[in-house]
């Protein structure tokens, strides 16, 4: 199935659980992008769309880089002996209460709906109820123990792929119950890891960016452990999501657990579990555990030699990620001292098998960019391949608009043409206008535009 399909089919997730990891998704809210007229724009009208004063824009002339990341490697190896100690390690620094109960099931007047299947107005003890129940119960923690009735009594799909996803991990976190269970019930600690790892990935699944925060931090550090097995990963989180959604019965979310761990491999699972557990803490105590976590260190060198990035910086400072999971690519705004070997503009050679990712000098403001490039020349202006304007600034970030890699000179003329190209509808867009259909697209789908209408107007061959 196509990524942009399945994304589609997952707008929903934005919904994702607001019970016990409710602190996690403002720390992941995501932002998003489109195509724009703002470059013609006076210069006045330009900086009160994008305000900022002059000492800001010179403080941030040259502080940051765009970098395209490179998924051409394969993931870093975890064996399960290194997994349970990190875990348990995890679980001793981890800030929570270290036993908590399980919430009763609902009470017999209460009625569960199950939103994608056939027992609409079914009594709490459907089938998908009373399986549930019982596998809290064998867990030795009767109840709702995977806290799925915390927002109402519903089993709705948000429900559903958690309760897949804790069934998917679930025996990873088993395999150190003995030396876990004197600091925290190993039932509360998959509740929490599940909550925290769904919380993610029904982010990651769709083609938006990730603010600052703990989304940004969990991507560099998945980027570096599994590489091109990121892609795997998302693949089969969505094909978990659309199968859980439409389970009527517990032995299909079994089945899609199942299938969605096999899938993956026991390596990626022991990866997302353990940074899934990190992150229970936060952004900070992601960022700080990060090194710590097995295995970093090749991680260091893969993301040096793939990447060009120091890895604990980029984890610990990233401004902002730009992941497009249909497009296949990553896009990040570091901090340059963040970078550890790649020449601004530039593409690297391949080094230890891998593509070194490009990066590129970006900005705050229209108004730094200019002032660190000059000017276009005479009859020049320069253009934004995507468009400057507030919307995408909000989705994307200034810097992922300012930046070498999308600002470059056009012949004023040329420049004034593909300005009107925009503002025009077109048979092939449904009669919409370019820019106004531009803005619900993607950040790489924007792009790929951007860069067709170059070589419309001639401008690159």
């Amino acid at each position: 199935m196509p990524m942009h399909r399945a994304a589609e089919s997952l707008q929903e997730t934005r919904r994702w659980p607001r019970r016990s990891a409710a602190f996690l998704v403002l720390l992941m809210l995501g932002v998003s992008c489109a195509s724009d007229m703002s470059a013609e724009l006076p210069e006045q009208a330009l900086e009160q769309q994008y305000p900022g004063t002059e000492a800001e824009a010179e403080a941030n002339t040259e502080e940051r880089v765009l970098v395209v990341l490179s998924t051409n490697f394969p993931a870093t190896r975890i064996s399960q002996e290194q997994f349970t100690k990190a875990l348990v390690n995890l679980v001793k620094d981890m800030p929570l209460p270290e036993k908590g109960a399980s919430r009763p099931l609902p009470d017999t007047g209460r009625r569960i709906v199950l939103t994608s299947g056939s027992a609409t107005g079914a009594a709490w003890q459907t089938p998908l109820a009373q399986d549930y129940g019982r596998l809290c119960a064998q867990r030795g923690t009767p109840g709702d123990c995977l806290d799925r009735f915390g927002d109402g009594p519903e089993l709705d799909n948000d429900d559903k792929r958690a309760i897949s996803l804790a069934l998917a991990i679930g025996p990873a976190l088993d395999a150190a119950n003995a030396e876990i269970r004197a600091m925290i019930s190993p039932t509360r600690l998959l509740t929490l890891v599940s909550l925290s790892i769904t919380g993610y990935m029904a982010l990651l699944v769709v083609p938006e960016p990730f603010s600052k925060g703990v989304a940004a931090v969990a991507t560099v550090l998945l980027w570096g452990y599994l590489g091109w097995e990121l892609w795997d990963l998302i693949r089969a989180y969505v094909r978990l999501s659309e199968e859980s959604a439409q389970a009527t019965r517990f032995d299909q979310l079994r089945e899609a657990g199942n299938r969605f761990a096999s899938t993956i491999g026991p390596n990626s699972v022991r990866i997302i579990v353990l940074v899934g557990t990190a992150a229970v803490g936060g952004t900070l105590s992601l960022a700080s555990k990060a090194p710590k976590l097995p295995g970093f260190g090749q991680v260091a060198r893969t993301a040096e030699a793939s990447g060009g990035v120091r890895a604990s910086t980029a984890a610990a400072s990233a401004e902002r990620i730009i992941l497009s999971a249909s497009e296949g690519s990553i896009r990040a705004i570091l901090p340059r001292n963040a970078m550890a070997m790649s020449s601004e503009g530039s593409q690297a050679t391949a080094r230890a098998g891998a593509l070194v990712s490009k990066t590129y000098r970006a900005f705050k403001s229209f108004r730094a960019l200019k002032r660190a490039m000059g000017s276009a020349g005479e009859g020049k202006s320069w253009h934004h391949i995507i468009e400057q304007h507030a919307g995408n600034a909000k989705r994307f970030g200034a810097e992922a608009l300012h930046n070498t890699e999308n600002v470059i000179k056009v012949e004023t003329e040329v420049h004034t043409q593909i300005s009107a190209f925009y503002s025009s509808g077109r048979p092939e867009l449904g009669g919409m206008v370019v820019r106004e259909w531009l803005r619900t697209q993607s950040y790489e789908q924007q792009r790929a535009y951007g860069l067709k209408v170059l070589r419309r107007f001639g401008v690159i061959p």
